[in-house]
């Protein structure tokens, strides 16, 4: 990933948890997603405003694959300055889901982090408010998802909240 614009700067430090295919897809879907926000990336490298350190895990509740994810946001002292966390569905889990969950991790899935996690970066970088989540679905429909986020209190330092997606 390398849309290295002016301004703030972002690279992704790690992805940690999925297996390679996995890994080589949120990657790609990452790039993609970032260069439809105009987000200005740049290697590990390189000097950056903020890193990213993303963790995934994928498990199986109640015969549904979930993959559960949190990204870290530092900024360039290393502070850590945002938590994003979610889960999304992946599907229902097949009979070698218990064995491999991530095999339900698809495209769609991973796009879904990504877009969630990337909304509430962009938001910190660019000082928008999060909006208040979604009214709850129906009883068995699925509505829109909802991240958590979490920004430690040090003195002198904004709260900041921001939103993302997860699927129930």
């Amino acid at each position: 990933m390398a849309n290295d614009g002016g301004g703030q700067t972002v690279t992704f430090e790690s992805v940690d948890g999925p297996p390679p295919g996995v890994f080589d897809r949120m990657v790609s879907v990452l790039d993609s997603e970032t260069k439809l926000r105009n987000l200005s990336i740049v290697s590990r490298e390189r000097p950056a405003s903020y890193r990213v350190r993303s963790y995934l895990s994928a498990q199986v509740v109640r015969g549904r694959t979930v993959i559960a994810w949190v990204w870290d946001v530092y900024d360039r002292d290393q502070q850590r300055t945002l938590r994003l966390s979610g889960e999304e569905q992946a599907g229902k889990a097949g009979r070698d889901a218990t064995r491999d969950p991530w095999a339900a991790a698809d495209d769609l899935v991973l796009r879904k982090i990504a877009q969630a996690g990337l909304s509430g970066l962009s938001g910190m970088i660019n000082g928008t408010p999060a909006e208040p989540p979604p009214a709850p679905a129906p009883a068995g429909k699925r509505g829109p998802a909802v991240a958590n986020a979490d920004s430690p209190a040090t003195s002198g330092s904004p709260n900041i909240a921001a939103l993302g997606y997860t699927d129930h």
